[in-house]
């Protein structure tokens, strides 16, 4: 075992340099461009689009709040055109919205002529927990009226 140490010790410090530096080197290079033939192939198809009369459903602490996106951009003063489903003793009535939601669909389909795309927007508050956004995202999907359900953010 001494010899093994000795041996080590003197192997290392005859292969080991006494000064360091550095030692300008240059290493040429090359941009050449990657090749993915993915990019190129890929094609998005359309299968509808956001519009003024788009549904879309705010989330908060207290409540739903489910109109078009007219009722929240150009009438956000308006309180007519939003409907309210209360939350039940703090806890998301999402059976109750869906079910609202599904009626006020279908009376603007048959009424107005509005005919639904699918599409719905779901934009919560940024104080609602995660899994509350993604029980809502569920049972509007599970629906049958909306088959994208589309998060938005940036609501204080």
């Amino acid at each position: 075992m001494g010899l093994f140490l000795l041996l080590s010790f003197a192997l290392r410090s005859i292969s080991m340099a006494g000064k360091y530096g550095l030692i300008p080197v240059e290493i040429p290079v090359l941009s050449v461009p990657i090749v993915d033939p993915t990019l190129s192939n890929f094609q998005a198809a359309t299968s509808g689009e956001i519009a003024s009369t788009t549904p879309m459903v705010v989330l908060t602490k207290e409540e739903f709040i489910f109109g078009d996106v007219n009722a929240f951009s150009e009438e956000i003063s308006s309180v007519r055109n939003k409907f309210i489903v209360k939350h039940v003793e703090g806890s998301p009535d999402i059976n109750t919205l869906v079910k609202d939601i599904e009626k006020w669909v279908y009376a603007r389909s048959s009424k107005k002529k509005i005919t639904n795309q699918g599409i719905v927007i779901l934009l919560p508050t940024d104080s609602i927990p995660s899994p509350l956004v993604v029980q809502t995202i569920d049972g509007l999907r599970k629906t049958g009226t909306f088959t994208r359900v589309v998060l938005a953010g940036g609501l204080k």
